[in-house]
């Protein structure tokens, strides 16, 4: 038990002193990311994501993608019952793979 307290409080201190080591001034830098014209890579998509839309989809199904049709205005909550339609329609095509012909 004294060696669980003894960790304890190192971890504390060595913390706070890590923390008072570099201070934060009010003249700190900023960076700003800039791309040219010579930059080939892809834009990175701003896709916001709905874990109830996802819920739904997945247990729901199709059925769930219309409740989030009816019931919402927001688009992320759709295309996330529609991730979650997709990732029921891949269980359903996994598990049917996997499940043996002529019950064996």
């Amino acid at each position: 038990m004294k060696n669980i307290l003894m960790l304890f409080i190192t971890l504390l201190i060595l913390s706070t002193v890590t923390y008072a080591s570099f201070p934060v001034t009010a003249n700190g830098t900023t960076t700003e990311l800039v791309a040219d014209d010579g930059n080939n890579a892809l834009p990175i998509a701003n896709v916001e994501f709905n874990f109830g839309g996802f819920i739904l989809g997945l247990l729901l199904g199709f059925i769930g993608v219309g409740l989030a049709y009816i019931s919402s205005n927001d688009e992320a909550f759709r295309r996330s019952a529609w991730y979650g339609v997709g990732t029921w329609v891949i269980l359903l095509l996994i598990l049917s793979v996997g499940a043996p012909i002529g019950g064996m």
